[in-house]
């Protein structure tokens, strides 16, 4: 099919949480964007799988994303299988991205580290071609993306790089609140501290923004180097 940015997350909402901001800045440029998630999300607090459902597709629509799939492994329990490895090597060279997002290697949410270090592994695998994959029973052809990133979700991670999301900062806490039963409407004293992650949110992204002169900026760390054709072009 070939994309632009295949974006994987361990529940619905840690994309946007950690990465719509360059999501939305990548189909402002109509680029294309398919997210994965690879639970329902269904041990989450507040709401319920059907919940969660509705609410990242009222999510998708603010991100103007090409696509979202639904993987459906285990909430609480994601585990690094060959099985579940295949079946994300499947959609990684079905959607074939140039770049590929994936949860924290290091986060307070066990699902967040075993899921960044799940799509790591398949997305190395992808390209081998003797591992073998069907779509609608025909033979996949190997794909590896040119880069795989991590995004920073709750812990606070020395990013690799960072990207200005400045001019969708607006825009990209509209997508997170888009999750209303986490957000805005979870009729519980604990939901305060849901409130108060948006304001970590913005605060981290302040902080990066803050390092390269702009107002906010999302974070990233890389498994390899990140190379540039010109100085000139880093900020």
């Amino acid at each position: 099919m070939g994309i632009d940015i295949l974006a994987f997350g361990a529940h619905p909402d840690d994309v946007e949480c950690a990465a719509s901001g360059i999501i939305l800045k990548t189909t402002a440029d109509r680029g294309k964007v398919v997210i994965v998630d690879l639970t329902k999300g269904e041990l989450g607090s507040f709401g319920d799988e059907n919940t969660r459902s509705r609410e990242a597709k009222a999510a998708s629509k603010i991100l103007n994303i090409t696509g979202r799939e639904q993987l459906d492994l285990m909430d609480g329990n994601i585990e690094n299988t060959h099985v579940n490895r295949l079946k994300i090597i499947a959609l990684i060279r079905k959607y074939q991205p140039e770049i590929i997002l994936a949860n924290a290697l290091t986060d307070r949410h066990p699902d967040h580290q075993k899921a960044g270090k799940l799509v790591s592994e398949a997305a190395f695998l992808s390209g081998l071609r003797k591992i073998e994959t069907f779509d609608q029973g025909e033979l996949q052809l190997k794909w590896r993306a040119r880069a795989l990133y991590h995004y920073v979700q709750d812990y606070f991670v020395k990013p690799d790089v960072v990207m200005d999301i400045t001019d969708f900062f607006d825009l990209k806490v509209e997508a997170i609140k888009a999750y209303d039963s986490q957000f805005v409407s979870a009729e519980d004293p604990a939901a305060a501290g849901i409130m108060n992650l948006l304001k970590q949110i913005e605060s981290t992204n302040q902080i990066f923004g803050r390092a390269i002169g702009v107002k906010y900026a999302e974070g990233f760390t890389s498994e390899r180097y990140i190379g540039t054709n010109s100085l000139l072009d880093l900020l």
